[in-house]
Parts: C-alpha cells; sequence; structure tokens
C-alpha cells in the first residue's frame, strides 16, 4: 500500500480544522500526530507553538488578525490563554509572526515571504527562524529603552510597571560605562531618562542640534502633568542634576513651551570616552540669529531703479501685508514664500539692505554664510543644505513674526549647473543644488540671497526669485551725499569732489572712514581733507570700473 505524504500547506490547514473548540488540548490532536511533527519540525516550534502557528497562518495570511478570533477559534476565555502568553511570545520573536500594534489593540499577520516560502512546500532557511538574542551592546541597552518608553506611550503597560522596568533596566546595564556614570552620579530616574532620550535623539539624526523638546520629553516618563511642570521649572532654574553635572544644555527659545535641549559637549565627549560613539556637536544655532536690536539703524542711499524695485520689496515686509499677501498667493494656489536675490558687486550694500529691511519691520534674521558652509558640503552636503531649512522652519516657528533667512554670499549655489559625472565635486555641488532648488519651490517664509556673480545665475534659479534687484555703485549724487555721512568734518564740497575723483562703492568709503577714525584715535593725529584723499589714492590700487553706482 503507498503512502502519501501531504504538504506543509495542508498540514497547516488540517490542524486548524482540528483546531475548533479544542481548547488547545492535544487529545483532539491524536489522530494529527505526523502533521504537528511535520510543522513542528518545519518551523521549529513545540507542540502548543505548532498549532498555534498554524491557525494564525490561516487567520493571518491576507490580513492582521485579533488574538480575540484566534481565543474563539479555540473556544478559549482570556484569562485561559494567559499560560499560551508565552508561545505566542516566541512566535514574534521568531518573527513567524509579526506584531502590529494600534491604538487600542494589538493584531497579528503573517510575514509574506513565510507565507512563500509555506505556499511553494519549499524549506524556511534556518537564519530566518532563528530567536533574535538582545544584543549585549550600549545601543541594545537604548533601544531596550527605547521600547519601553514606547510602551508607556502607548498604555500598553502601567505606570507603575513602567518605572519598575526602567529601574532594573538600568541596573541590569550598569556594566556599560554611561550606565554606571548615570547611577553613580545618582541621577533621578527622570534625569535618567531625559538624558538617555536625548541621546537616542542624536544617534537617530547623526548631530546634536536642539531637535529634542524639553517637554515631550519630559511628558514621556510623568504620570501627572504637574510633575511635568515642576521638573521643566527646576531645569530652567538650573537645579536638576542634569544641570549641575553639565549633561544637558537648553536653546534660547522664545517661549516657554518652546524649549529645546541637547546634550552638551561634556556629555559627547563622555558618550564617546565610555562607549566609543561619535555624535557631531552643533553650536547653538542661535549663534546664527540676529536680533533686530543689535542691528544699528542706518540710512541707505539708492540709485532710482533700484530705489523703485525695493519699494515693492519692502511695501511687502509688514506683517499685515506679509500675512496678506500669503493667504492670497495660497488661495491661487502659488508658492507663499517671498524670495529676493540682490546682485552686484561687493560693497555696494546688498547685505546691509537686509539688515536695515530687517530693523525697519523688526524681523530677526537667521544668517547663512554659504561660503564659509561649503567646505564642509562634500561627504554631506544633503544633510547640511537640508538643515539650513529645517533649522530656519524651526526658528521661524518659535517666533512671533516670520523671521529672514539669509543666503549670505550664495555664488556657491546658484551658479549654473556643471555637467553631470564631469567630477566628483560636480555631482555634489550639481546635488546641494537640487536640494536648494526643491527647498525653494515649497518655501514659506522670506528670504534674501546675496551674489556677486548675476551672469554666472543658473536658469532655474531665476524663476524661484520673486524679485531680483542689481545693486550698482552709487551715483555721483548718493556718493556724495554718503561721503558727507560717513565724514561729516568735510564741506559738501569736498565731499562732492571725493565722488568725482574715486568712484567707490560704499564699502570701500566705509573703509576710508575707519581709517580716518584709527588715526585720530590711535596715533593721535588730526585728519586733514589732504589725508583723507591720500587714504583714498591708496585705497583705490588698480582699474576702476565707472558708471552708475549704488551704496550706502
Amino acid at each position: 500500500m503507498e503512502t502519501t505524504t501531504c504538504t506543509i500547506l495542508e498540514a497547516i490547514e488540517q490542524v486548524h480544522q482540528a483546531s475548533k473548540d479544542s481548547k488547545l488540548k492535544m487529545k483532539h490532536y491524536e489522530n494529527l500526530q505526523k502533521e504537528i511533527v511535520m510543522i513542528s519540525e518545519y518551523f521549529k516550534t513545540n507542540e502548543i507553538e505548532s498549532v498555534l502557528a498554524a491557525s494564525f497562518i490561516v487567520l493571518g495570511c491576507i490580513e492582521s488578525t485579533k488574538l480575540y478570533f484566534l481565543m474563539r477559534h479555540l473556544n478559549l476565555e482570556y484569562y485561559e490563554f494567559i499560560k499560551y502568553m508565552s508561545h505566542l511570545e516566541l512566535l514574534v520573536k521568531k518573527e513567524l509572526l509579526i506584531e502590529v500594534k494600534l491604538r487600542d489593540t494589538v493584531e497579528y499577520i503573517v510575514p509574506k515571504h513565510i507565507i512563500r516560502f509555506i505556499s511553494d512546500n519549499k524549506t524556511i532557511p534556518d537564519e530566518l527562524l532563528l530567536v533574535k538574542e538582545r544584543e549585549n551592546t550600549f545601543e541594545g541597552f537604548l533601544s531596550e529603552f527605547d521600547k519601553l518608553s514606547e510602551q508607556k506611550d502607548n498604555k500598553e503597560i502601567e505606570y507603575s510597571y513602567f518605572i519598575y522596568q526602567f529601574k532594573n533596566l538600568l541596573q541590569e546595564n550598569k556594566h556599560f560605562k554611561l550606565v554606571n556614570f548615570a547611577l553613580k552620579s545618582k541621577l533621578e530616574l527622570l534625569d535618567c531618562f531625559v538624558f538617555f532620550d536625548v541621546i537616542i535623539d542624536g544617534m537617530s539624526r547623526g548631530e546634536n542640534n536642539f531637535q529634542s523638546s524639553l517637554q515631550s520629553t519630559v511628558d514621556d516618563f510623568t504620570f501627572y502633568k504637574r510633575d511635568t511642570s515642576r521638573y521643566i521649572s527646576q531645569f530652567l532654574e538650573g537645579k536638576t542634576k542634569l544641570n549641575e553635572l553639565n549633561l544637558i544644555e537648553k536653546g534660547n527659545a522664545l517661549f516657554a513651551g518652546s524649549h529645546k535641549i541637547q546634550l552638551t559637549k561634556k556629555a559627547l565627549d563622555l558618550i564617546y570616552n565610555f562607549e566609543g560613539i561619535k555624535i557631531g556637536y552643533k553650536v547653538n544655532k542661535n549663534d546664527k540669529l540676529i536680533d533686530t536690536e543689535k542691528i544699528q539703524k542706518r540710512q541707505l542711499f539708492y540709485n532710482p531703479a533700484e530705489q523703485q524695485q525695493l519699494e515693492s520689496v519692502s511695501r511687502s515686509m509688514s506683517e499685515v501685508a506679509f500675512i496678506k499677501l500669503q493667504k492670497k498667493l495660497k488661495i491661487n494656489n502659488m508658492t507663499s514664500g517671498i524670495t529676493i536675490l540682490l546682485h552686484g558687486k561687493p560693497g555696494t550694500g546688498k547685505t546691509e539692505t537686509v539688515y536695515q529691511l530687517a530693523k525697519k519691520y523688526n524681523r530677526p534674521i537667521y544668517k547663512v554664510d554659504i561660503s564659509d558652509n561649503k567646505s564642509m558640503w562634500f561627504g554631506e552636503s544633503q544633510k547640511l543644505v537640508k538643515k539650513i531649512f529645517t533649522d530656519y522652519q524651526d526658528f521661524k516657528d518659535e517666533s512671533e513674526v516670520c523671521p529672514i533667512l539669509l543666503l549670505n554670499e550664495a555664488d556657491a549655489i546658484i551658479g549654473k549647473r556643471k555637467d553631470a559625472g564631469s567630477s566628483s565635486v560636480a555631482d555634489t555641488e550639481n546635488a546641494i543644488q537640487n536640494i536648494f532648488l526643491e527647498e525653494m519651490e515649497h518655501f514659506e517664509g522670506i528670504l534674501f540671497a546675496t551674489t556677486n556673480l548675476i551672469q554666472n545665475l543658473d536658469a532655474a534659479f531665476e524663476r524661484r526669485f520673486l524679485f531680483k534687484i542689481g545693486f550698482e555703485k552709487p551715483n555721483l549724487e548718493n556718493a556724495s551725499k554718503i561721503w558727507k555721512t560717513k565724514l561729516r568734518k568735510i564741506t559738501p564740497e569736498e565731499a562732492l569732489l571725493l565722488a568725482q575723483r574715486f568712484p567707490f562703492s560704499g564699502g570701500e568709503m566705509e573703509n576710508i572712514a575707519r581709517k580716518c577714525v584709527m588715526e585720530e584715535v590711535v596715533l593721535g593725529k588730526k585728519i586733514n581733507f589732504e589725508k583723507i584723499m591720500a587714504f583714498c589714492e591708496n585705497e583705490s590700487w588698480g582699474p576702476k570700473n565707472k558708471g552708475s553706482r549704488i551704496g550706502f
């Protein structure tokens, strides 16, 4: 008599059918011992796990299924199934089941590759059935910590059990130097939570850049809002252990609910020295912020053409006009940001114009000197360029009025793109430009870019700038006014003579004025007109271009 061997799928189906109302009593499977052995050998599981796997595969092969449906099939109450939970957890650890956590419940689904092996009646490779051992590394500890925090957030565990588990987790991992440091330094449990949570944030982003919210981080630990408020107050007053040990620092947020925190330089050194993990240190991004109170008010002189164009920009910069303009642009499905390119020779007042507009309308400036950052881009260009806009967005979110993003000396990013593949440097520069183009396409703030090389402007950037204003050296009338403003002791006739003899930019005139001050203050010499002329002669080395001009 010939015996036939069933496929693994047929064995699974038979065991599932026999499980109906079985209450997982093995006597119900007396006639299916060969099938259960087959499943056990296939999945490397015991009898109970094999029966559970069979039913989950049938119930959850197409879409996720709740544990309730399995228990109903087995005719088990919740309390009766408790003793089998460890078997279910093993199936998840072996990745025969995927646990899907929803808001109020947990569901299970069978991975597609497992279904494929079963349907093809092929053996599953051993490496796909191994229970993943918890890695005994500092990163493994952080992973366990993150899972525990997530369980608390999702209300999967009671608060008291969360505290109990967190204490145990710290004790079980005190062989790691940084955990041991936290315990020996007598950090409070909440201090430990904030410290390790901010470390995870820094590692996930690859750098330390004030991305962790103080309130959200503390909220993730506390049960009562009053405990969150109390701890935040203590932290802001410098009274926590994290302050005392100089492990966490706060950014300069404008509003109480917007405090961002990051690891200090000391903490980063500890992490590297103890655990060998390098996290980039970012200087407080607020170092790039220019508050309008720090901007000195100056009178600027413009040629008629520039004055007319700047008038349109200036009118759009008041808060009422800006909000109204943004609404109108959005209604018409247009990009709501205002982007302005100021181009012209060095010293013609491009950057100072932005400062004075910011001063007039009380808009803080987030300034990025592109030339200073270019050398940092090669290798991490995408991240660094994107961060210009994400940091600006963070600052914008914290500000009462929309700040100005100033891209100073933007020649490196708005020039004509190079042929792809011509060199690795060219490809990097093209990637940088593509990111800028993409960010400007969706920009919703106020952006000024300054450049000295308008003739090299890439066509793709031309349409991204709403306004393009050329700055030239000041004309004769304005040059005379600038000389009189900067050198108050000279006569109008002398100012006109200087303007006629020396076609300087406003920046060059500023240099002459500073030399005069130094001569008087440092050397104690009186300045006369002949000395001023001599300074101008020295300043005007090399050929000078003549023509209409603008300055400050």
